[in-house]
């Protein structure tokens, strides 16, 4: 009796070929997500740079037209009217060159004298200081000289209405006696205006009704 055995030889590099074949389907699959990746990402590039063009334009086109309505306003002239000079006048007067008044305080400042605050507020300058004493020297003394700098300093004083002691507070610090004042310093006449409701009201006078028959 003979028996028959079937060897097949190709079993091996079937194995190998569908091995091979997988690699390249995962090779394929990521190239595939990688390029979705880069085609997601150029879309909303492009997106972002059209926004950002269109934004640029949108500058671009409001400029234009504000340079047309200046070059036409040129064209045309302004009228200015007596009021508009006469505020334009006040202003002026009333302007403060505070860059370099603050640069005159400092220099001004008595030895063992320093500025601790600086408020202005409805054309009030409140400047809070502290100085070194001993207990040989008076309060008023200390803030009188300072007030006295303030006032016979023309760089700082130009424009001031009024220079005055606010408060003071003696203390020790750190075994230091020590004096706490403010100053204020009034850029314009608080009752101005109130003068001139009453200045107006004068000058007007009392109005006076008729009636029939009186």
């Amino acid at each position: 009796m003979v028996r028959q055995f079937t060897i097949n030889l190709n079993k091996g590099e079937g194995e190998l070929v569908l091995r091979q074949r997988k690699q390249e389907r995962r090779s394929f699959l990521l190239l595939g997500i990688l390029g979705l990746v880069f085609a997601v990402l150029g879309g909303i590039t492009w997106a972002q740079n059209q926004a950002i063009n269109q934004v640029i334009k949108s500058r671009e086109d409001k400029l234009a037209r504000i340079q047309f309505e200046l070059d036409s306003l040129k064209r045309e002239g302004t009228n200015v009217s007596k009021d508009d000079v006469t505020a334009l006048a006040t202003l002026e007067q009333e302007r403060f060159l505070w860059a370099r008044r603050l640069e005159v305080l400092s220099e001004i400042l008595p030895a063992g004298t320093s500025i601790t605050g600086m408020e202005l507020q409805n054309h009030r300058l409140e400047i809070s200081a502290l100085a070194q004493v001993d207990s040989t020297q008076k309060e008023f003394e200390v803030i009188s000289h300072f007030v006295d700098l303030l006032k016979t300093t023309p760089d700082f004083r130009q424009g001031m209405y009024e220079i005055k002691f606010d408060k003071s507070l003696r203390k020790e610090v750190e075994e230091q006696d020590c004096l706490m004042f403010s100053v204020v310093c009034q850029t314009r006449d608080p009752d101005r205006d109130r003068k001139k409701a009453r200045a107006q009201s004068t000058t007007t006078g009392p109005t006076k009704t008729l009636v029939p028959g009186t």
